[in-house]
């Protein structure tokens, strides 16, 4: 009960908070609509221009902003609790990497982007799922199966070697396509459509759906390998059925908003100072907080610099890399 209310008020707390930045969001940028246009807007009374800024520019990158920080914080919630690793990130199992090889592919193989665009978060998302693969499959000994420490080792060499296979693919592009590769490798929100929403929506709701239904058996990862076994557990297979949820999660929500990292290291950590381990409550919270990170994040990018809006993966690392860095001082 006592978890209960402390959710709750942690819950109430990051609402009002994002409700405010929210606000400030929608008013920032070179057209400037006031908040009484805003209002005026609710109502109905508001001009042709400024729906078309707010509704059809402004709330999808919001909606794409909270959605994408609440997946990548419970696919990273999930990464370290399958992993036992309270350090382990989507990134380390080179879903970034992976997603983002199959964007330069696109970028250098497609002609006419523009009336394909709706195909790059598809193939951002293959991209993720095949190095994924990869990970696995390098991690993968008979003996003993895959095992945290070898998968989380493997993802980080594996993201290595894609890392420089596409510092070698931008060597050949135009400098609008290696903008648009650089905007969106340092994690630039540019699926900024409802059509993108309505693409990514239907994984990321599903894949959450079957994370929550997984509750005790994340929470039995909590007590360690071989008290989950003594549970009847099949740790092997619900490890990697997992994993592959938050694979599916963190790649569709990456293909949408470029290779933003840290949110699904910074989040689960946080909750579970506040909250504790049970994980009915730490995804939750940990959903939440992700969303508030990133909206914060593309808000202050924004406040910053209108015209030429800082990329949100940029401000995200700042604060990331900062706190990885404590996380490892005080972790063993």
């Amino acid at each position: 009960m006592r978890k209960g209310l402390k959710l709750s008020y942690w819950l109430i707390i990051l609402i009002i908070l994002m409700v405010i930045l929210m606000a400030v969001n929608l008013n920032t940028g070179e057209m400037n609509v006031s908040y009484n246009d805003i209002f005026n807007l609710i109502i109905g009374r508001g001009t042709y221009t400024q729906s078309m800024v707010i509704f059809d520019f402004r709330m999808p990158r919001i909606v794409i902003t909270l959605l994408v920080g609440f997946s990548l914080a419970i696919a990273g919630s999930v990464i370290q609790t399958t992993t036992q690793n309270p350090m382990a990130d989507t990134s380390f199992l080179g879903i970034n990497s992976g997603a983002g090889i199959a964007v330069m592919l696109f970028i250098a193989l497609v002609k006419n982007q523009d009336a394909h665009m709706f195909l790059l978060p598809i193939l951002a998302l293959v991209g993720a799922l095949v190095s994924t693969f990869l990970v696995f499959l390098f991690s993968f000994k008979k003996k003993d199966g895959i095992t945290p420490n070898r998968l989380l080792l493997t993802g980080v060499a594996l993201s290595g070697c894609f890392s420089s296979i596409m510092v070698l693919l931008t060597l050949k592009m135009s400098p609008e396509n290696y903008q648009f590769v650089m905007n969106w490798l340092t994690g630039s929100i540019w699926g900024t459509s409802w059509e993108f929403i309505l693409i990514a929506l239907p994984w990321l709701i599903i894949c959450t759906v079957l994370i929550f239904s997984k509750l005790t058996i994340l929470d039995s990862f909590n007590l360690g390998d071989d008290a989950a076994q003594s549970l009847g557990i099949s740790l092997k297979k619900e490890r990697i059925l997992l994993i592959s949820l938050a694979v599916i999660l963190a790649g569709v929500s990456v293909s949408i908003s470029g290779g933003i990292g840290f949110i699904g290291l910074i989040t689960p950590n946080l909750a579970r100072r506040v909250i504790g381990f049970k994980h009915s409550h730490q995804l939750i919270l940990s959903g939440i907080l992700g969303s508030f990170l990133l909206l914060a994040a593309d808000t202050l990018g924004q406040l910053i610099s209108a015209s030429s809006e800082i990329p949100v993966g940029i401000i995200v690392a700042l604060i990331g890399a900062p706190y990885f860095v404590y996380i490892l001082i005080r972790s063993n």
